[in-house]
């Protein structure tokens, strides 16, 4: 009878150490996601001061954003460009390297981070002149990164014609415009992130499948001329095989 006691007590006790030790890593995991978090979103705000500008385009007489792309070249190499997107939420620089998995958990500054960094197919060309320009980025919880494009998927958005507009400055500070056209959550796939068409109508067929898989209909007309903006990010927690995935036309 006795030693059956001491067996319950020794059984009960290595479980008690194991349920411990569980909780402690999740802890400790949780508390390095929260802190890559806040960090890479600091880090990306102090950048945004030091290289971001809005200045007056005496031709046009409208607003320019310039970008001090020599500092941020001084810093990573990698880059190729600037988003902006959602009235500003999304404004960050883009970089880009020979896979599309490196800056899934490196920062800007090329530090181990969570967070990762919005960064271009490594099969597009730096000049944002193929038909489908394609960029990868993290949906965080604290809404950084691509994590504000979320709301898109929420009523009424779209009522405000400027939140269907994306900005990308290149490495020349020209700005290019596109609007969004559609949008969708899918199980992660290599279709929609097709950078390279053989023929004309193998591209057309492209642009006929991605629009008709959009949840809104835009109303907008697409051709073999049409150049294009593609954004994947998440739809859910990490680990997901879901993706919310934004096609974009370029207008100007």
């Amino acid at each position: 009878m006795l030693r059956k006691i001491k067996k319950e007590i020794n059984i009960r006790n290595i479980l008690i150490i194991l349920l411990a030790l569980i909780f402690t890593t999740a802890t400790t995991k949780i508390t390095i996601f929260i802190i890559d978090i806040y960090t890479n979103s600091k880090n990306n705000k102090a950048l945004i001061e030091d290289v971001y500008a809005i200045e007056i385009d005496e031709s046009t007489n409208k607003e320019k954003i310039i970008i001090d792309f020599p500092k941020l070249l001084s810093i990573n190499q990698d880059t190729v460009g600037w988003i902006r997107a959602n009235n500003g939420k999304v404004n960050y620089p883009i970089v880009q390297t020979t896979t599309n998995t490196y800056y899934l958990d490196k920062s800007f500054e090329k530090k181990y981070n969570q967070a990762g960094a919005i960064f271009m197919d490594y099969r597009n060309r730096s000049s944002f002149e193929d038909r489908n320009v394609v960029l990868f980025g993290h949906s965080m919880l604290d809404k950084s990164m691509f994590g504000s494009l979320n709301d898109m998927w929420k009523s009424g958005f779209f009522d405000n014609k400027e939140n269907s507009l994306i900005q990308i400055i290149d490495t020349n500070n020209t700005t290019i415009k596109y609007e969004i056209f559609s949008y969708y959550t899918i199980d992660k796939e290599e279709y929609y992130i097709k950078t390279n068409f053989l023929t004309d109508e193998e591209f057309t067929d492209f642009l006929k499948t991605i629009q008709n898989r959009s949840i809104r209909n835009f109303n907008i007309t697409l051709t073999e001329d049409d150049k294009i903006l593609t954004i994947s990010t998440c739809a859910g927690t990490g680990g997901t095989n879901r993706r919310k995935v934004i096609h974009a036309r370029k207008i100007q």
